[in-house]
């Protein structure tokens, strides 16, 4: 009988082990599905973030830091607007009348993007956010619809005349839009590319020269978007590397509000809340005085509750097992909290 109890101890023990490891695992996988699939929180007070919202914040930090350059890039294309419209002196006025429309085009554009910024209101503010994501496609298509247009209304043009305008077009596409460079920039840049490469050989004059001519400019514009695709790589990791240090004074940050708490509320678990106000404020001083003092306050007229409260309740007791002496007890009962000892 008592190898049949030790067996079923043991196996009581046993079986309630593996209960709690089963537990264990299944808390564990909970805890481990809450970090991976939302926010996690360790025990220093550390936030952990899923990796796709980390990608996500930052995306987002950086399309908002390279917004910055779009006004050069605004101010590239208007330049080259103003020189297509005063320096070919022999162009036709429908030609003129065109640029100038375009460029009126650049103006309106960049008017746009003014529209909510400071506004309070949240219908101005989700309007100038979409406009914020429009208007650098939008920039980028009326540049190369100009860059078309004033290459098909020249009666005699060149390979050569718009060769600079290409190179610097290829470079800032990369340098200056806040697009995202996986897909949609790449994409943007290998159209750009293509366009001032072959639109200004197909519609140029016969020359004998023009196949040197087209390698020429070829390795001209590649060179200038692999330049810029060097300064975009640039760029992102110097704003990856400040995303990431901010994230980490975020962190110790939030450590230390933390930890600051969890000591008030020891504070004040052992201390009386002026004591504890009090010396937190000589600690917090650059003297070294707060740590020889010691808080004593010295208090006049103080009476013991407890004492008094004992005192009323054993009157309050006898005039209630005596009911014919509690007219004369109960003027002693109203005299107990005035009375002194």
């Amino acid at each position: 009988m008592e190898a049949n109890l030790e067996n079923g101890q043991m196996t009581n023990a046993s079986t309630s082990k593996s209960h709690s490891q089963r537990q264990t695992t299944s808390r564990r996988r909970q805890n481990d599905s809450d970090v991976a699939g939302g926010v996690g929180i360790t025990g220093g007070g550390v936030v952990i973030l899923p990796q796709h919202v980390l990608n996500e914040l930052y995306h987002n930090y950086s399309i908002k830091q390279r917004r910055s350059g779009l006004k050069w890039f605004v101010f590239a294309a208007a330049l080259f607007n103003i020189w297509t419209i005063g320096i070919p002196w022999d162009q036709s006025a429908p030609t003129r009348v065109i640029n100038c429309c375009m460029l009126v085009a650049y103006l309106a554009l960049t008017a746009l993007l003014h529209i909510g910024r400071r506004s309070g209101k949240p219908a101005l503010r989700r309007f100038h956010q979409i406009l914020l994501i429009i208007v650098p496609r939008a920039l980028w298509l009326l540049s190369i619809l100009h860059f078309t247009v004033y290459v098909i209304l020249q009666p005699s043009f060149s390979p050569r005349d718009l060769l600079g305008w290409a190179i610097l077009l290829n470079f800032l596409v990369y340098v200056t839009l806040p697009l995202q460079l996986i897909f949609l920039g790449l994409s943007i840049g290998c159209i750009t590319y293509f366009i001032c490469l072959s639109l200004p050989v197909g519609y140029s004059r016969w020359d004998s020269l023009l196949s040197n001519q087209l390698a020429a400019n070829a390795v001209l514009i590649a060179t200038a978007a692999l330049i810029g695709l060097l300064y975009y790589f640039m760029g992102e990791a110097k704003q990856k590397r400040a995303f990431l240090e901010a994230k980490k004074s975020l962190e110790v940050k939030m450590v230390i509000e933390e930890q600051s708490a969890e000591q008030e509320r020891l504070l004040l678990s052992v201390l009386p809340k002026h004591v504890a106000i009090k010396m937190r404020e000589d600690l917090g001083s650059s003297s070294s005085e707060a740590f020889k003092k010691i808080y004593m306050s010295r208090h006049e007229n103080v009476r013991n509750i407890n004492n008094c409260a004992l005192r009323f309740l054993a009157i309050a007791i006898i005039a209630l097992a005596v009911p014919l002496m509690s007219v004369q007890i109960t003027p002693s009962c109203a005299c107990t909290w005035d009375s002194p000892w």
